[in-house]
């Protein structure tokens, strides 16, 4: 039974956590802390101060041409990180406490790079937590062993059917019989690695999943699939509609019309169920409350209460692009377009820095940037996903609000319908 925290009262009411967990938490002295209530507790949200997670883009190249990537939209400059530019951003890491993650991830496959394995190698003898998203082409027995003896801690494998057939439907290659093989050997490797003491077992396995209506049938058959290959989290994003076509395929459309966020509580009653059997008896009935746009409480958690909330401030990230770039997320990595429903919309690629020209640690310290950060999460910003009724939702340069570039009230991840690891 995991032991119980608590957090001590002082004399003038301010809360006093257990100085081991402080560097832990990243929680600095004379920092903020956004306080919420959820009716029943106290939420403690990160602070926007601490760096957690570095999202690093070694290429945009890959070797898969899917229908759902944004490479479809797109005009870039192609190319691959320099030994030299990933190093540098290594020293920036090493000088935060404590460490943020590494997670080798963007808008190609990583394991394309000739030089991803030598780069992960470098950052796990730095004892820093490396995370990896890979198509799993890739993954040979020969990377296999290298990712099991450096101690890559996260892969996570993109894998969107169970099936020949689903699989070639959205990412046009006939590439599953590999990835099955590759990983069922993963499986097999580790084992005779770390012997039958499957907890210990490193890289944890992660499978993601792009849910469309051509394969959400498949999605329970993909959760057996990857149990049975050792899986222990699977991540589930909506399809980004760079195109009509995909806007067809999309699961969000009526969602979109509700507005999330503190302003739905003044309307939309809370509807609070027990823990409760998911079955033939209940299951439409819990839809039906769903479909009504009712906030449903469902075992202690809030169905649909993610709304307006950047993920990627809320996990103290940052990501940077192959050639240096440092953005405050990956939708800004790149200049893009995609549809709110029939409106389409482009996203403007922003910056906060270069890892050339700066350290690490004084782009994430600086003054306008850490503004920006608290501004995404006070996430003040016109509800352009709900409303997308003015030109102003065309775009992310400014708002009706008096937002200026980036505006981010028609993120799609802010409002937890397209997701990254």
């Amino acid at each position: 039974m995991t032991k119980k925290l608590y957090a001590n009262i002082d004399e003038n009411g301010r809360i006093v956590l257990p100085s081991s967990r402080i560097e832990e938490w990243g929680l600095s002295r004379g920092g903020r802390v956004l306080v919420e209530s959820d009716g029943s507790g106290l939420r403690l949200r990160p602070p926007v101060t601490s760096l957690r997670q570095v999202y690093i883009e070694i290429t945009n190249q890959c070797n898969l041409n899917c229908s759902t990537c944004m490479r479809n939209v797109w005009v870039v400059e192609y190319g691959r990180m320099t030994r030299e530019t990933f190093e540098h951003i290594l020293s920036g890491i090493q000088s935060c406490s404590p460490k943020p993650n590494i997670f080798f991830g963007g808008y190609g496959e990583p394991l394309s790079h000739p030089e991803c394995l030598p780069m992960i190698e470098l950052a796990k003898s730095l004892d820093i937590r490396v995370s990896l998203i890979t198509n799993g082409i890739l993954l040979t027995e020969e990377v296999a062993r290298s990712l099991i003896s450096m101690g890559l801690d996260m892969l996570w494998v993109s894998l969107d059917g169970a099936s020949p057939e689903c699989y070639t439907d959205v990412r046009l290659a006939n590439a599953f019989p590999v990835i099955l093989e590759n990983l069922n050997r993963l499986k097999s490797l580790q084992y005779q690695y770390y012997g039958f003491f499957p907890w210990t077992m490193l890289p944890k396995l992660g499978i993601a999943y792009v849910a469309m209506r051509r394969n959400i049938h498949d999605l329970p058959e993909v959760v057996r699939l990857g149990t049975r290959l050792g899986a222990v989290e699977y991540l589930i994003s909506n399809v980004l509609a760079h195109n009509r076509d995909l806007g067809e395929e999309s699961l969000y459309l009526q969602s979109m019309n509700y507005m999330d966020g503190p302003y739905a509580n003044h309307w939309r009653p809370l509807v609070r169920f027990p823990k409760i059997d998911i079955d033939g008896c209940t299951e439409n009935v819990i839809i039906e409350l769903l479909r009504n746009a009712n906030r449903l409480e469902l075992m202690g958690s809030e169905l649909r209460g993610n709304g307006d909330q950047c993920p990627f401030v809320e996990r103290g990230s940052l990501s940077i692009r192959w050639d240096g770039k440092v953005s405050p997320c990956l939708p800004l990595l790149y200049t893009h377009t995609h549809f709110l429903d029939k409106r389409e919309r482009t996203s403007r690629e922003y910056f906060v820095g270069d890892i050339h020209t700066n350290d690490l640690s004084c782009i994430w310290n600086n003054t306008d940037y850490q503004t920006l950060r608290e501004r995404l999460q006070d996430f003040d910003f016109s509800p352009c996903t709900s409303c997308n009724s003015c030109e102003m939702a065309d775009g992310n340069l400014e708002d009706c609000y008096g937002n200026t570039h980036p505006t981010c009230g028609g993120c799609l991840w802010a409002q937890g319908y397209i997701r990254c690891p």
